[in-house]
């Protein structure tokens, strides 16, 4: 549950912004639209509300600019589950994370359960499965349990584990190694460090410094550096000292010499080519509040979008195909609303989702 609501107020962060909400709305979904007649799109994964199993699974179709409804529900007959965490889809398969209950599906692209994988601790205890990276025909997920496991994508049978510390969170993998980012989670995001794992023995070899906070974003550039945000402590608190303020912040590693340097101050990133789209706001400095396009060659910022117009932003993915930049505003009490751009910012489309948009998975093939 604190995990919950620690994301929620992330959310705000961003923008500092909340619809007021309306406990007699209703979440309506349009007619399920199986991605196995379009040609291209996006898979959206809406976390749902704690304890509402409510998490939802759609698919865009950006030809037709067309969302479905919820596939799952749609696929199986039952719902996803409490708080869907995080999507992957990995050669034929869909991965889901679903943190609430304590579960990892495994899925055909059309969200058919292919095998359901309860997780849970010796004693019973539920491990709340969080992130995950996949790479030579394995997935990687973190856990609340401090560790990360492995799960072979042909047998689909949890080959290995390794601890990492306190609340790990996202991850990549790149250069044969597993970054995961350590948020020792309280409410103050006490966690700096990032855990580096050896992919081919499992182990655990060191922790890199980071700024404070490393949580849902981690992941690797077309560059092959490794991208980490650190959300800070709430920069412009009341009654905290402004030399003790810590600023979200982008930062990258080398993965060949896991040497850190910081990129911008940030809130979420999303990666194409030498483009790196910033959404950035810090809750207790309303002017800090900016979209921003950084030119990783040169260092040079442009302005994106307009962000007035939004409540609470949760989620940025760029289309690898088109190179469209999709961005969720989740206002809480509401269904989310994702508004797609082109890599200029001129608004192509809007579209509704479930509650608390959170992912976007592109089909490319």
């Amino acid at each position: 549950m604190k995990n919950y609501w620690y994301k929620t107020a992330l959310a705000a962060v961003v923008l500092g912004l909340c619809a007021a909400c309306n406990d007699d709305d209703e979440e309506t979904l349009p007619p399920t639209l199986p991605p196995s007649e379009t040609t291209h799109g996006c898979y959206v994964l809406n976390t749902g509300n704690w304890g509402g199993n409510d998490a939802t699974i759609q698919y865009f179709d950006a030809e037709n600019f067309s969302i479905g409804g919820d596939l799952f529900g749609s696929a199986n007959g039952t719902e996803l589950g409490d708080l869907g965490q995080d999507l992957c889809l990995y050669g034929s398969k869909l991965y889901a994370t679903v943190s609430g209950s304590s579960k990892l599906e495994v899925m055909d692209r059309d969200c058919k359960v292919i095998k359901t994988i309860p997780l849970r601790a010796d004693d019973g205890t539920p491990v709340e499965p969080r992130y995950m990276t996949a790479c030579d025909g394995c997935v990687y997920f973190t856990a609340y349990d401090g560790t990360v496991s492995r799960l072979d994508t042909a047998t689909l049978e949890i080959t290995g584990k390794v601890v990492v510390g306190a609340y790990p969170e996202a991850l990549t993998n790149a250069n044969g190694k597993l970054y995961v980012n350590l948020s020792d989670y309280n409410f103050d995001g006490t966690g700096t460090s990032v855990a580096v794992v050896d992919l081919a023995s499992l182990t655990k070899t060191k922790e890199i410094n980071v700024k404070q906070n490393p949580y849902t974003q981690c992941f690797t550039g077309d560059d092959g550096y490794v991208y980490v945000v650190s959300n800070g402590n709430y920069a412009g608190t009341p009654g905290m000292p402004e030399d003790q303020w810590v600023y979200g912040t982008l930062q990258r590693i080398d993965p060949s010499t896991d040497r850190v340097e910081d990129v911008c101050r940030a809130t979420y990133a999303a990666n194409h080519g030498c483009k790196m789209y910033v959404l950035y706001s810090e809750y207790y400095l309303p002017e800090t509040k900016r979209a921003f396009v950084l030119d990783l060659n040169t260092g040079e910022k442009t302005d994106f979008i307009d962000l007035d117009g939004f409540s609470s932003l949760n989620a940025i993915g760029v289309n690898p195909t088109t190179g469209d930049v999709y961005v969720a505003d989740a206002p809480y009490g509401a269904n989310s609303t994702v508004r797609v751009y082109d890599a200029q910012g001129n608004l192509k489309n809007t579209f509704e989702a479930g509650y608390s948009t959170s992912k976007f998975v592109f089909v490319t093939e």
